[in-house]
């Protein structure tokens, strides 16, 4: 039954983001077509966002998503499980990216390699 809730909740969370009069999407590759897609909201500070032709990262690895912002620490938005999408929360207009890093099993306080894909979030109504 709480996996039921779980996966219901899921499913009104992304659809709270697509359904936003303000939702527009955009992707970024890397120089292997490796890539990051978004469908984001700036008015609800929400986005959806998948990875795909990354599959499992190395060893006890993980993807973590990190939001950049002008004169900011960049924060954790969460770890990826595989190419599975994750539900970004608390975005804030002055986002100006989203950055996708490989960091140890259970993510980091901050990233700590360079990032593996990064995609401009202005196209998306955000960077004010």
């Amino acid at each position: 039954r709480d996996e039921l809730d779980t996966a219901r909740d899921r499913a009104r969370e992304i659809a709270h983001v697509l359904a936003a009069p303000d939702a527009r999407a955009a992707r970024g590759a890397d120089a292997r077509g490796r890539g990051v897609a978004v469908v984001a909201s700036a008015s609800r500070g929400r986005a959806v966002v998948t990875l795909s032709g990354y599959g499992e990262p190395p060893g006890d690895r993980v993807r973590q998503l990190w939001v950049m912002r002008p004169g900011a620490e960049p924060r954790s938005l969460g770890l990826f499980d595989g190419d599975t999408l994750l539900i970004a929360a608390g975005l804030s207009r002055s986002a100006t990216s989203l950055a996708v890093t490989v960091e140890p099993g259970g993510g980091s306080d901050r990233p700590t390699t360079e990032p593996v894909v990064q995609l401009a979030l202005e196209s998306v109504g955000f960077g004010e």
